[in-house]
């Protein structure tokens, strides 16, 4: 009967008992552990079994698994398991996987944890619930994990490598960022910053005890976040996935974390989209915490504020912002973690410093917020938030701060607002309702009273700026308009008194600011804030400066327009009326005052404001007038000056004041008198010490009878003022009452006394002397302007007594007087009386003649007298012309005035002109049509008809004169003439000959003349028709553009002047000036030529001074009107030259070339632009020019030219451009070169800002550099023998290098490498060679400059520059710049250069391994002939260079390079004997550098490496040895490394035993023995007999051959391998044979040096060859030495030792040779040990040295010797012969130290103990020595020797 079919049941029971069995079997852990590794996996498969029976049973079986494998030796399949487990879903297989996985993974190996972690990563996403044990599980095995270096092609693989998927790599980011926030908690609580209660149970696996104890097997947990953050910068994880868990690390509390933490972050941010909203919500989320997830903490909550700083879009949460600022001013943290926030004491300092920051992080955002969050984000949260952070302030205390308040983050508060107010609409600033503005007057008290201190003062002026500039833009309505001024003049006012208002610092600066800035030009009570600022004496001066702008129409336009508020273009004036009820009326409380006594009022409250307050109201009056009359003055920064000079000059701006101030006389006279009123207290308060009386004057000459008519009851109070000591106000006073005396409606009773007393003192003007002589002055004064206005308004002249007498006195004060004070009234009345008749002819006359008169006058005049001058011209107002008499009075007054001529000072003769234009127009000349000062028609005689002809022609005719004074003074009274004089006649017939006579001058020497000739032409083309335009102009253009000076040259005569005096110096205190001079000159010396050349130099002088004369007073305006419609607009040659003179060097050109282009061309950019190519074209030619003036005025204007142009402009000249500028970059003249370096710099500023610009400008960049850097890199350039040249070049280059982006910059690469790399040399310092070349001379070493020379060469531009270049290579660049980078490094002649190179390949090799790696092999076979330099330095840097390239080189280059250095250390002829061995050493350095920089590379191919290395470290030469041995302890972490390469080393050694050259055959021995006791010692007891094989024929014959310094290192190698080598070489009889005569035969070596060591060794070996009694042979050999007598003659020896050291060198061998014959008895061998005892101790008994070592070496000796027979109980020794041989050595005399003595006594002791029956024999000898022992120690030593000796004799 068949089986029955087993069902799947019994099927599976069946394979598992199988299992079971085959577990149950195992006998070993061995075994067990192969079962496992083979059954477990898919034993626990079977948990997943449908079958109850076949789970339950693989259950049993894994409870006895688990019993079993308890043992930590047994190594379970974890491998296996994980990848069970991810691939498995039944989660009672995966419990049971991961059970055996925990339990496994502490037994792996490093390399088997590093084997697992890949399959732990790959799909650790499906971990589902056990995802917490697989992360854990991840972590425990980081430690073993070795990432790749980073940014290497492995690490940038690593996540294909390791078959990481996008959903594993995510996890693992996201966990490793929420197990950088973990910090495990104490006690009960479940969660922790950061993460949610879900978190912090994955992250501590269930709560699990322990975890993170490294006592209790638990892991470390900063050391475990180092690695997950190491892991995450690796190339596992891309940006997106690192950067949040990179935001985590860096601000991790430990620095090794938050190191690697940054890092990372660096790299990830700039991919990072910081607008992404999920991030920001993520961000926002981590920094508040979110349901029951707790805040992070504040350093990670700063990097996420500063992360929002750089975020636009997430300034539109405003719900976040909002509670951002609630957290930031709130009374506590919301999760209570920190200290509380408004300035409580914390006594956890850190905390608090915590919080501090966190705040000013908040405001800094919040900061970010105001100036970049939309409109909509900001309207909705400004409002809230001002409002929290004034209560903030408050809290802190207001405006009295609080102790221990944070007084950084008030200062952020305060700033916030400001810009929140700025940025959050109108309702913040201006409430709707009731508008109070308080936010603006919290700011303003905060910043009078805050107490806080200067530091928060600049926050709240930051803070008023910034609602300063919201306000100015919003358009207030006029009841807004009143709350801000009301606001700002009580700030003023309060400010005022500071005391008073109890405040801390003034707010007139910022209420003047806002002043101006808020409030239009037509609001009164803002220019009353600027008075009152201007008035703030004590405050600072900025405080006057804002003021004055404000009242200045011009300055608060362009204050507000520069910063588009919403001013109107047309600025609208206060209204006069307006002005002045502010100024006066305003601040009494009465309305009704006279305007005096409102005036006085605000004299007396507005003391320092009070001329400020006049002068504005009075320009107000005359500005109104004059737009009402269409006569306004220009807006310009000159419209103060322009009003006043209207009003006092103008005749249709006075016209048009009179008409204004009649019209208000008789509308509302009160703002006109309460002006004149204040005007008048002006001049008769004297106190004030600034008073002025000339507006005064002013305003009553242009006011009409009825206003005057205010002040006649005022009169008497002039009086005082009139005979006071100021003279401008005397002098205001004298003429305010002669206008105001004369008044028709004059008081006659009050008038007659006062002109008495005048008149009275007057009389007694002989006596008058200091104070007195100005009352008199005064009162001459008052009299005259008095009798001659009394004339003018009766139309008669004045007679009467009383007139004559006064009249009289002015006379003779005129003729006799010597007081210039009295001279000065006289001639002034005496002017005034004429100019308005008041005098005639006939009363002059009967007081002395007119023409006495008129010279007495004309003496003062001459000494360059204006008044005086000026009344020559006025006096001639009394004289007619008479045909008859034939003019003779007029002539002679024109005589007297053409005389004046000689006089120096310039400026003396415009008066001299205006007092001629009287003289030939009388009342007709327009130079006295304002000095009617009373209402009343202008006088229409004398009449003139045939003077002013006359006159002129005279004055033309003078403009022609070769006499430097007189020319200059007739060009000047010409211009008067035209001017005063041109609307007559007899001047417009002359016009011609004028413009002929001007345009002569324009050439002159004199600048005045020049200045003087050019207004002439320009009043002339105003009065022409346009046919004279023309003409003038053709004339003008030609001049200026040609250098031919013959138009502006004029005639020379003798007396003409070409140079000033001394300029050119003959050197016998004379100089060349005229013409005369020159022909003299030159015929004193016989050369006629000179006389050529000093006049070439006149004209050229007087063309470049012509041209200065261009832009002075109208010449501007006469090309500025032809080029629109004359004859410049059809010749428009002139621009070209223009444009370049308006650089020229001189700045009187310069300036004068600006003015005529201004005026010229209205649109200077459209003109330029239009006439471009010409101006190019001329200075690119003149720019070579003979002239230096022209060269440098071409640079500087090519320079212009070419800045703000696009390329595209110019492109066509940039080539040219270059080549010139390079040219004169050389030039002769020094002003020159500076020109063309700056022209450079602008050249090389338009190239860098173009490299600088976005992509679209990168074909431009690139056009330009073709053109530019041929130039740089050519003999004109760096190449270039000028210095001035070769500096800009490299400074050009750089700068290039610097802006350029890569596209641009490629092309270039290659050729700038190699070129910079040249450079580093040809640009070093001379003097550097130099002292190279003579060190010695300086107290240095070469070695020492070239370690300066390298340090300047590694922080060099060029360096820097070149790394650049080296940054933005690609695969292309790189292959075009290996050959020029290779003829570099060949053709490099200095050490800078070399240097440089080499730093180059170490730039390729670690900032560009990828596009370099293909040619690292190249340069690495280059560097080998490189590296072999004369410089020590080079060659060192080379070797790094080499170092560095080993990292990229292929396997067969690298170990091409090996052979290379292979065959620098061993094969390089002559290097061994010279002084310093440069090859070895240079052998060395790559070594190093190799192990050092590319230890990976290393390691890979040790063993063809390491055994040089190890052979050379052993090198005689501590240079060499050094550079080895490092590179040994780089790569090499203990001696097991020998062991490994022990064949090739040796080999390696062998084969160079045999060199002829000695070092290297001493080198190789002592690696050889190196080797050996490494070897020996590896192995605890014997050494290895394979080791052993190897080892000793090195050994051998290393040992042998002669004797040399070093050798006993071989010998005690060989005593080494012999005492560890009794197993080797007791099987190998040829061995222990030789080692025996290898020992005798250096023990017989006579060399004394080497004697005492081979010695030495000889008892070594004889001591650890038992299987050999050695004893004769050794007693043969140490017998002579022991016997010798120290003090006789020496034995003959290979090498001498000088005195002390000769006699311790035999001390030290006897030394050796008696421990040595001790050491040779054989206890085991012996056959008669009593005998080789006896002789022993004889022999050294009768050694005559007694020296310490000696007796130290028998003692020991003897102790060793009595152990060995003790310790073989077959060794017989009880002879008493024996003992009486021993006993002298041991009981002699006393050895003399403590430590002989105990050495002494242990040998005592060991004799006892293995003689026992000499014991007895010695007792009393020992009991001898106890007694005279003093040392403790021996005597314990000794007493256990008795004892012993005691116990063996009982």
């Amino acid at each position: 009967m068949a089986a029955a079919t087993p069902t799947a049941e019994q099927r599976e029971l069946a394979l598992v008992g199988k299992v079971e069995m085959k577990i149950a079997l195992t006998d070993s852990d061995t075994k067990l552990e192969s079962v496992l590794k083979t059954y477990l996996p898919p034993l626990l498969l079977k948990l997943a079994s449908e079958h109850v029976s076949v789970r339950n049973k693989v259950i049993s079986i894994c409870q006895h698994i688990t019993t079993r494998t308890q043992p930590d030796s047994i190594q379970l399949p974890v491998a296996a398991l994980v990848k069970q487990f991810q691939e498995q879903e039944s989660a009672f297989v995966r419990h049971f996987d991961l059970l055996y996985i925990q339990q496994g993974v502490g037994r792996l190996s490093a390399i088997e944890k590093a084997q697992v972690l890949p399959v732990v990563l790959a799909g650790i996403s499906k971990s589902g619930k056990h995802g917490s044990q697989i992360f854990n599980l991840l972590l425990r095995l980081l430690e073993a994990f070795t990432l790749p270096p980073r940014g290497s092609k492995d690490d940038l693989g690593l996540r294909e490598h390791l078959g990481v998927s996008d959903a594993d790599a995510a996890y693992v980011a996201t966990w490793i960022g929420k197990f950088i926030l973990f910090t495990p908690q104490k006690g009960a609580s479940t969660v922790c910053p950061g993460l949610t209660a879900e978190d912090y149970a994955f992250l501590s696996v269930q709560n699990k005890d322990d975890l993170w104890t490294p006592s209790a097997g638990g892991l470390n947990l900063l050391r475990t976040k180092v690695l997950a953050a190491r892991l995450l910068s690796s190339g596992l994880f891309n940006d997106k996935e690192r950067f949040l868990p990179a935001l985590f690390a860096s601000a991790d509390p430990a620095s090794t974390v938050s190191d690697v933490g940054d890092d990372v972050l660096k790299r990830a941010l700039p991919i990072t989209d910081l607008e992404d909203e999920s991030l920001l919500r993520t961000f926002f989320g981590l920094y508040f915490g979110e349901d029951s997830t707790p805040r992070v903490r504040p350093p990670l909550r700063l990097k996420i504020l500063g992360l929002l700083n750089k975020s636009i879009h997430s300034t539109t949460f405003s719900h976040y912002i909002m509670q951002m600022v609630d957290d930031g001013v709130a009374q506590t943290n919301m999760d209570g973690e920190d200290t509380v926030m408004s300035g409580s004491t914390n006594s956890n300092n850190t905390a608090g410093r915590e919080v501090t920051k966190v705040r000013a992080a908040i405001f800094q955002y919040i900061n970010f917020v105001a100036r970049h969050g939309n409109s909509e984000s900001l309207h909705a949260i400004a409002p809230r938030v001002i409002a929290r952070l004034r209560d903030y302030i408050e809290n802190q205390g207001w405006p009295k701060t609080g102790a221990n308040e944070d007084i950084v983050s008030r200062g952020y508060a305060y700033e916030v607002i400001g810009l929140l107010a700025k940025a959050g609409g109108r309702d913040v600033l201006v409430e709707r309702e009731h508008p109070s503005m308080d936010l603006v007057r919290w700011l303003f008290e905060s910043l009078a009273k805050d107490t806080t201190g200067a530091s928060l003062v600049v926050s709240i002026e930051e803070a008023l700026s910034s609602v300063l500039s919201a306000l100015s833009r919003i358009e207030v309505t006029a009841e807004e308009q009143s709350v801000l001024e009301e606001l700002l003049l009580d700030q003023m006012h309060q400010s005022a008194d500071l005391e008073a208002n109890k405040r801390l610092r003034s707010t007139r600066y910022v209420s003047i600011r806002f002043a101006n800035r808020c409030l239009p030009y037509s609001s009164i009570k803002a220019r009353w804030v600027d008075v009152l600022g201007l008035g703030a004496v004590s405050d600072r001066g900025e405080v006057r400066e804002e003021a004055e702008r404000g009242l200045s129409p011009y300055w608060f336009s362009m204050l507000n327009g520069s910063l588009g508020t919403l001013q109107s273009k047309q600025l609208h004036f206060a209204p006069f009326d307006a002005v002045v009820h502010q100024f006066f009326a305003g601040h009494t409380t009465s309305n009704d005052k006279e305007p005096m006594a409102l005036a006085a009022h605000a004299k007396r409250s507005y003391s320092h404001s009070y001329s400020h307050m006049i002068s504005f109201a009075r320009r107000i009056l005359y500005n109104e007038a004059m737009v009402r009359y269409g006569t306004p003055a220009n807006l310009d920064n000159e419209w103060e000056r322009r009003v006043d000079a209207s009003a006092e000059s103008d005749e249709a701006a006075r016209k048009a004041i009179r008409t204004y101030i009649g019209e208000s006389a008789l509308a509302s006279p009160r703002s006109v008198n309460i002006l004149t009123s204040a005007l008048f207290i002006n001049v008769t308060d004297v106190t004030g010490a600034k008073s002025q009386g000339t507006p005064l004057v002013e305003l009553l000459s242009l006011s009409p009878d009825i206003v005057i008519e205010t002040l006649l009851p005022h009169t008497q109070e002039l009086m005082p003022v009139v005979q006071s000591n100021n003279h401008s106000r005397r002098v205001a006073a004298a003429h305010t009452y002669g206008i105001l005396s004369s008044h028709p409606k004059v008081n006659e009773s009050r008038l007659l006394p006062q002109l008495r007393q005048l008149s009275d003192a007057v009389r007694n003007w002989e006596a008058a002397v200091g104070a007195v002589a100005n009352q008199v002055h005064g009162c001459i004064l008052a009299l005259g302007y008095y009798y001659s206005r009394q004339s003018y308004r009766r139309q008669a002249a004045i007679s009467g007594e009383d007139f004559m007498q006064y009249l009289r006195d002015v006379v003779f004060i005129t003729t006799t007087a010597k007081d210039n004070t009295l001279l000065e009234a006289a001639h002034i009345v005496l002017g005034q009386l004429c100019l308005f008749g008041a005098v005639t002819l006939d009363q002059l006359n009967s007081i002395t003649p007119f023409t006495t008169l008129v010279d007495k006058v004309y003496n003062t005049a001459k000494g360059g007298n204006e008044t005086a001058i000026l009344t020559l011209g006025n006096m001639c107002m009394v004289l007619e012309e008479d045909a008859s008499n034939e003019d003779l009075d007029i002539s002679h007054v024109e005589e007297a005035i053409h005389k004046l001529h000689e006089i120096r000072q310039a400026e003396a003769h415009f008066a001299v002109g205006e007092a001629l234009s009287c003289v030939a127009s009388g009342w007709q000349s327009t130079a006295l049509a304002t000095k009617v000062d009373i209402n009343g028609p202008k006088p229409s005689l004398p009449k003139r008809s045939t003077t002013l002809a006359r006159i002129t022609d005279r004055v033309l005719n003078d403009c022609g004169n070769t006499k430097p004074a007189l020319r200059k003074a007739a060009v000047i009274w010409l211009l008067c003439l035209v001017q005063f004089s041109g609307h007559q006649s007899e001047v417009q017939e002359r016009l011609g000959k004028c413009q002929i006579a001007f345009k002569r001058c324009l050439g002159d020497r004199d600048e005045l003349v020049q200045e003087s000739a050019s207004r002439g032409l320009g009043l002339i083309y105003e009065k022409g028709d346009r046919r004279l335009k023309d003409d003038l102009v053709r004339d003008l253009v030609s001049s200026f553009s040609s250098d031919r000076s013959s138009q502006l040259a004029g005639n020379v005569s003798a007396d003409t002047q070409l140079f000033e005096p001394g300029a050119l110096p003959t050197g016998e205190g004379s100089s060349v000036s005229t013409y005369k001079d020159i022909m003299s000159l030159a015929s004193e010396v016989g050369d006629s030529s000179l006389v050529y050349k000093f006049m070439s130099m006149a004209s050229s002088n007087a063309i470049w001074s012509s041209r200065a004369a261009f832009g002075r007073f109208g010449l501007s305006n006469v090309l500025s009107d032809s080029s629109v419609d004359g004859y410049l607009a059809t010749n428009p040659k002139l621009y070209p030259k223009l444009f370049r003179y308006r650089f020229d060097p001189n700045s009187g050109v310069q300036r004068s070339m600006n003015d005529i282009w201004t005026a010229l061309v209205k649109d200077s950019t459209a003109t330029i632009d239009q006439h471009f190519d010409a101006i190019m074209d001329d200075l690119l030619v003149s720019i070579l020019g003979k002239e230096w003036r022209t060269r440098q005025a071409c640079c500087a204007a090519i320079a212009d030219l070419v800045q703000g142009r696009s390329l595209d402009r110019y492109d066509k000249y940039l080539e040219r451009i270059w080549t010139q500028c390079f040219k004169v970059l050389d030039d002769i003249k020094e002003s020159v070169r500076a020109a063309a370096a700056s022209l450079a710099r602008v050249l090389t500023g338009v190239l860098t800002r173009s490299l600088e610009a976005d992509h679209s400008a990168t074909k431009n960049a690139t056009a330009m550099l073709k053109h530019v850097l041929p130039f740089l890199l050519s003999t004109s350039g760096m190449e270039s023998s000028a210095q001035e040249v070769q500096g800009f070049s490299v400074h050009t280059l750089l700068e290039i290098i610097k802006k350029a982006n890569a596209a641009t910059l490629r092309p270039f690469i290659p050729e700038l490498v190699e070129r910079l790399v040249g450079s580093l040399s040809t640009l070093e310092p001379e003097a550097v060679n130099y002292l190279h070349l003579n060190a010695s001379k300086y107290n240095l070493t070469e070695q020492k400059i070239d370690d300066m020379r390298l340090s300047n060469i590694r922080g060099s531009p060029l360096m820097e520059a070149i790394e650049r270049c080296l940054d933005l290579l690609d695969e292309e660049t790189m292959q075009r710049l290996q050959p020029k980078l290779e003829s570099a490094m060949k053709s490099a002649v200095g050490l800078p250069s070399k240097v440089g190179s080499s730093r180059v390949l170490v730039s390729l090799s670690t900032r560009r391994l990828p596009v370099f790696r293909p040619h690292a092999d190249h340069f690495l076979r280059l560097v080998e002939k490189v590296a072999l330099d004369r410089n020590d330095t080079v060659a060192s840097s080379y070797a790094i260079a080499a170092g560095y390239l080993s990292r990229a080189a292929t396997d067969k280059q690298f170990l091409r390079l090996i052979e290379f250095v292979k065959r620098l250390y061993f094969e390089s002829e002559g290097d061994r004997e010279a002084v310093t061995p440069r090859r070895s050493i240079l052998s060395g350095e790559i070594t190093c550098a190799i192990t050092k920089y590319a230890t990976d590379r290393f390691n890979s191919l040790a063993a063809s490496a390491m055994p040089l290395v190890f052979i050379a470290k052993h090198d005689e030469n501590e240079q060499v040895k050094e550079q080895f041995q490092n590179a040994w302890d780089e790569v090499v972490g203990g001696t097991r490394a020998v062991a490994l390469y022990l064949k090739e080393i040796i080999s390696l050694s062998e084969q160079y035993l045999d060199s002829p050259q000695w070092s290297l055959k001493h080198t190789s021995a002592r690696a050889i023995a190196d080797t050996a006791t490494i070897v020996t010692k590896l192995d605890t007891k014997q050494i290895a007999a394979e080791n052993a094989t190897v080892v000793w024929p090195a050994l051998e014959k290393a040992v042998g051959g002669k004797t040399w310094d070093g050798k006993e290192v071989i010998l005690a190698a060989f005593s080494t391998f012999v005492q560890h080598g009794a197993t080797y070489y007791t099987e190998h009889a040829d061995v222990a044979s030789s080692i025996i005569k290898i020992t005798l035969r250096e023990a017989k070596r006579q060399n004394s040096a080497y004697q005492k060591h081979s010695i030495k060794v000889l008892g070594e070996v004889a001591l650890a060859r038992t299987d050999v009694d050695m004893y004769q042979s050794v007693f043969d050999i140490v017998q002579p030495l022991l016997a010798k007598d120290t003090g006789g003659e020496s034995m003959d020896v290979d090498g001498e030792q000088p005195g002390r050291e000769k006699d311790e060198l035999r001390q030290a061998t006897i030394a050796a040779a008696a421990e040595a014959l001790l050491a040779a008895i054989n206890v085991r061998l012996s056959s008669n040990l009593d005998e080789q005892i006896s002789q022993s101790a004889q022999t050294l008994a009768a050694t005559p040295s007694t020296a310490a070592s000696v007796r130290k070496s028998t003692y020991v000796g003897l102790k060793r010797l009595f152990e060995r027979i003790k310790q073989h109980e077959t060794a017989q020794c009880s002879s008493a012969a024996t003992l009486s041989a021993t006993k002298p050595l041991l009981f002699g005399p006393d050895p003399g130290t403590e430590a002989l003595r105990l050495h002494r006594a242990e040998a005592i002791l060991s004799m006892v103990a293995a003689v026992p029956e000499w014991g007895v024999l010695v007792s009393q000898d020992v009991d001898g020595l106890v007694a005279e022992e003093r040392s403790k120690g021996v005597r314990d030593c000794l007493l256990r020797a008795g004892a012993a000796a005691g116990r063996e004799g009982g």
